[in-house]
């Protein structure tokens, strides 16, 4: 055989060996993905076992409920001499919803001065959807329904307007900060029970390197209840105290200044913040939507 064939026949035979050892669909689905990649990492905190953030609004209990008689003043909710009978609080409230956060770009966390806010400087959004049942009508053509076996819709409203979202950043060294950290989430809309649902947050990402920017996001859930499953049963509220209080030689935890909270077990025997949601609204007496399935085929 010609010396000057060689190279070739055996480039031919590797490359015939090599595919013909690899499956079809493998070389098919295969590929690799290059340029900048900016990944955002969310992990909910104040309830690990179901990974969802709570929301406390602390509403009164309904009227007529077996614990609507309560009081709103912290001096009467605590054992002492002077009040040997003490009151469950009506209003326990915890407005932050935690995260862990972290922002990778190519791998890596990000640094920079702090006070800088050009380019390599993380921004961090967040978007709140609330999610609604509607109780589907079924109109005088039949289009209602999305089914003859279901009557509930999930319809999304937005309410980002009422959430305030607060990166806090690791600080590695003096006047640096690095892209770890945790995400506060908080709850600055109307005290009313008509917010009581499950809830979407997208924690979105941006960074310009240059002229260019590159995104990321990730995805969380926030549960908002009007008060605790287990609310006001003896020891199961832990209250988290800025400091104590005097009120005619009697102390108290000031609950009036510090209003976060700690709950052992918000959910109770839920699995699910939207079955919890959809009783507590119940109760206080808000409806369901209802309407038309928009998505019904015409």
């Amino acid at each position: 055989m010609n010396r000057k064939l060689l190279p070739a026949v055996a480039a031919f035979l590797i490359l015939a060996m090599l595919f013909g050892s690899t499956p079809f669909s493998y070389a098919v689905t295969t590929s690799v993905t290059f340029g900048p990649q900016l990944v955002v990492t969310t992990i909910a905190q104040d309830d690990q076992v179901r990974e969802t953030g709570i929301i406390i609004l602390g509403l009164p209990f309904p009227v007529g409920s077996a614990n609507s008689v309560c009081t709103t003043d912290p001096t009467k909710a605590v054992l002492s001499y002077t009040n040997p009978s003490p009151l469950p609080l009506c209003t326990p409230q915890d407005l932050m919803s935690q995260h862990k956060l972290l922002i990778t770009y190519n791998g890596q966390t990000l640094k920079w001065r702090i006070g800088d806010t050009g380019s390599g400087v993380p921004v961090v959004t967040c978007n709140v959807l609330e999610k609604d049942k509607t109780n589907v009508v079924t109109d005088k053509l039949g289009k209602g329904k999305q089914g003859s076996w279901e009557n509930l819709e999930t319809t999304l409203v937005d309410v980002s307007d009422k959430f305030v979202c607060k990166p806090r950043w690791k600080s590695p060294a003096e006047g640096w900060y690095e892209s770890v950290g945790v995400l506060d989430v908080y709850y600055a809309g109307p005290f009313d029970a008509h917010w009581i649902a499950d809830n979407i947050l997208t924690v979105e990402a941006s960074l310009a390197i240059g002229r260019t920017v590159i995104f990321g996001s990730d995805i969380q859930d926030i549960c908002v209840l009007a008060w605790p499953f287990w609310f006001p049963t003896n020891g199961i509220t832990i209250f988290k105290p800025e400091y104590w209080a005097t009120v005619d030689n009697d102390h108290y935890l000031n609950w009036v200044t510090q209003t976060h909270h700690v709950f052992q077990n918000a959910l109770g025997i839920f699995t699910s913040c939207e079955d919890l949601a959809l009783i507590q609204r119940d109760l206080y007496g808000v409806p369901l939507a209802t309407g038309p399935d928009p998505l019904a085929p015409a």
